[in-house]
């Protein structure tokens, strides 16, 4: 094999293997993006039951045990807690009375 040959083929692996780990790191980046994605949504929904009064053995999501959700999670914050059984607020007079007392509606 002549040397021009030889430094064609190293050439040619050289931009492959370029190509390859752009893909690569592309694909770990879409990766990043869901798993933060996930993160936000497990942390808002915990934090929202948290300050609901939701008890710890009954809450959904999960903790910022990271500690990363104010600055990582644009928007966040907790929601106000739940709202007392005597107030009549519209969403409540809307549900049904067949529907469980922890399970709320968003408009």
């Amino acid at each position: 094999m002549s040397p021009q040959a030889i430094k064609t083929l190293c050439a040619a692996f050289l931009i492959m293997a370029v190509l390859v780990m752009g893909y690569l790191s592309k694909g770990e980046a879409q990766e990043e993006a869901e798993w933060l994605t996930s993160y936000c949504t497990d942390a808002a929904i915990w934090a929202a039951e948290e300050a609901r009064g939701v008890p710890l053995s009954e809450r959904t999501g999960q903790p910022d045990y990271k500690g990363i959700a104010e600055e990582q999670c644009p928007g966040m914050k907790p929601a106000a807690p739940a709202i007392q059984p005597h107030y009549s607020a519209p969403a409540q007079l809307a549900m049904p009375e067949t529907v469980p007392v922890h399970q709320l509606v968003q408009f």
